[in-house]
């Protein structure tokens, strides 16, 4: 399995992994229940995410991860014509519930420096066979050389057993919303070093 970072003209290759990978998790579906959310969310951050070049993608085009390096944010401008687009295709209450996340993932943020696993997912027919694994190696490899953290969200309660297996541990439980779904929080030290408490 071939691993690459990737470049801008894999934008729709790493859009369309991940919009298969999401279609069943449940923030996306709590934000929206439309099939059509996890594409247009993923059109909105993958740009910017892709401007810090550390995306990967699966050569075959079965995974893409795109993590954030230490002392960077994900600027994905939000322009009038994507309003528009949004409110249209969701409604309101779906921007509503986008916008509730976003604060609410922002404001439990850790300040300390860290590489941050903003998404990782691997298409439905391609899951068990190593793309997930492979695609998160090629950070957490360089974190360790670094001495560095990695942080992630997950939105998941299933991915969990399977982040710990790479050295996370979760450090919080957030609930969504009003009665939305749970986000796990979740931490990797660098070898050597103890976690911080669970108080970011």
């Amino acid at each position: 399995m071939r691993i690459r970072k990737a470049n801008q003209e894999d934008t729709p290759l790493v859009i369309d992994a991940l919009t298969d990978a999401f279609q069943e998790d449940p923030i996306m579906k709590w934000v929206s229940p439309k099939t059509s959310y996890p594409g247009f969310a993923f059109e909105l951050t993958v740009p910017s995410c892709l401007a810090h070049q550390y995306t990967y993608v699966a050569e075959d085009g079965s995974g893409a991860a795109s993590w954030l390096p230490p002392g960077t944010e994900l600027d994905s401008p939000i322009s009038v014509g994507v309003l528009a687009k949004g409110l249209l295709e969701f409604g309101p209450r779906s921007l509503l519930r986008a916008v509730s996340l976003l604060s609410t993932m922002e404001k439990h943020h850790p300040q300390e420096p860290h590489y941050y696993l903003f998404t990782i997912g691997t298409r439905r027919e391609a899951r068990g066979l190593g793309v997930g694994s492979a695609l998160m190696r090629e950070v957490l490899v360089k974190c360790d050389a670094e001495q560095m953290p990695a942080y992630l969200e997950s939105s998941n309660r299933e991915n969990v057993p399977y982040y710990r297996r790479h050295g996370f541990e979760v450090r919080d439980e957030l609930q969504i919303g009003k009665g939305g779904p749970t986000m796990w929080l979740m931490w990797r030290p660098p070898p050597n070093r103890v976690a911080p408490p669970r108080d970011f």
